[in-house]
């Protein structure tokens, strides 16, 4: 009985839904094309000042290749494609890590709301499916007490949340989320008075508005990525 409802509820657990509809709305700017394109949506229908995207470097890619260097990038030059408003649109670019890469995306967007004045009494994190939970308690716990913290589930575009069990990749992509939420929630827990180490670094990311392109000029080429576990 406890595995079966382990089965039936954990993949909903995980991908929780909790939004505020107001203030900024954050973009895991490496989430799948897919998944990405639900942020138009959202912020349409929600009262948001700007919508930020986030990410840190994509490996593999090099300034000579013509294509985007990070997931802000990426997602950014997506969202322009789409036909978002550039005008309310905001890329975070953040340094090479090789852990807590959710936790210094977060980290760097609180610092982009100090250093630019934006005032906002709220923000929605937007990532994909069983991320979620994970995204949610790092972001409440890099943003502190300034800001009032929802989250948004996206499209699960890698397997079919309804057959995660039969799926391998289902099956990977949920215990790992599982066992990082886990692993964070007592991270948390013994870190809860100490300030995230990612707000003491230096200034390596980029904090800029997304510069519009003139009407005759294309974005870089960029393929894809299937981004399916925790960046």
């Amino acid at each position: 009985m406890l595995l079966i409802f382990f089965v039936t509820s954990i993949y909903g657990f995980l991908a929780v839904n909790h939004p505020l509809g107001e203030g900024i709305l954050v973009v895991e700017g490496w989430i799948p094309a897919k998944t990405l394109a639900e942020s138009v949506h959202v912020f349409n229908s929600g009262a948001y000042q700007y919508l930020v995207v986030v990410g840190g470097p994509i490996v593999g890619t090099g300034a000579e290749s013509g294509h985007a260097r990070t997931y802000a990038d990426l997602a950014a030059s997506r969202l322009k494609q789409l036909g978002f408003d550039t005008n309310k649109l905001i890329k975070i670019n953040v340094p090479p890590v090789t852990s807590e890469r959710t936790l210094t995306g977060a980290a760097h967007v609180k610092r982009w709301l100090e250093r630019s004045g934006t005032k906002v009494c709220c923000v929605d994190i937007l990532t994909s499916g069983v991320h979620a939970r994970k995204s949610w308690i790092l972001s409440r716990y890099a943003l502190g007490g300034s800001y009032r913290v929802g989250i948004i589930a996206g499209r699960q575009a890698s397997f079919d949340p309804k057959y995660w069990p039969v799926s391998r990749k289902g099956t990977w992509i949920v215990v790992r989320n599982l066992a990082g939420y886990v692993y964070y929630k007592f991270w948390i827990f013994f870190n809860r008075k100490a300030s995230p180490r990612d707000w003491r670094a230096t200034d390596q990311a980029r904090q800029v508005p997304l510069v519009v392109a003139g009407r005759g000029t294309s974005a870089p080429a960029a393929v894809w990525p299937d981004a399916t576990t925790d960046l």
